[in-house]
């Protein structure tokens, strides 16, 4: 048992050396190499001295690799500014930038009326409309488009009538 995991171990930690950054690096791929090697060795169930020795040379090689990985990031970390996350920025500045006071615009302003569309501008959308569609729809535009100006002139004579006095609040 406690040899099947130190297979499964060897054989991941060599799938990790043999990713494209680690087989970059020439001693990572030398002991990928060896562990390779190992590994096959314990598949045919070899065990005996000559793969010990060759296992405890890998690990001496992983301890060396790691070591001076370790050195190499510490050379990089004492190069970085540490930030001082406890302590606030002295004073509440502005930051520099392309800010300032400008126009304000209002979201809820859309900039026209699109009810309110000259006759040229009307026009000019249905042909615009139109030009894509096959001309069995333009007649079914323009007949929607009829029925809503029918529609609206309508609700605007009601409501003139309803606003303009009738005879009997007149007399009085």
């Amino acid at each position: 048992m406690r040899q099947n995991i130190r297979i499964l171990g060897a054989s991941a930690l060599m799938s990790c050396l043999l990713q494209p950054a680690f087989a970059a690096d020439p001693p990572a791929a030398a002991i990928a190499l060896k562990m390779a090697n190992v590994t096959d060795e314990l598949n045919r169930t070899e065990t005996g001295k000559p793969v010990q020795t060759e296992q405890k040379a890998i690990v001496q090689d992983l301890d060396e690799l790691i070591a001076s990985l370790e050195k190499q990031c510490q050379a990089c970390k004492s190069g970085m500014k540490r930030n001082n996350p406890n302590k606030g920025m002295a004073d509440s500045t502005i930051s520099s930038g392309s800010g300032g006071i400008g126009t304000l615009l209002n979201p809820s302003d859309t900039g026209k009326d699109w009810g309110k569309l000259s006759g040229r501008e009307r026009d000019r959308i249905l042909q615009s409309m139109s030009e894509g569609f096959p001309p069995e729809y333009r007649t079914v535009l323009e007949r929607y488009y009829r029925r809503l100006a029918e529609e609206k002139s309508s609700s605007s004579a009601q409501a003139k009538a309803s606003s303009a006095p009738t005879k009997a609040d007149e007399t009085p």
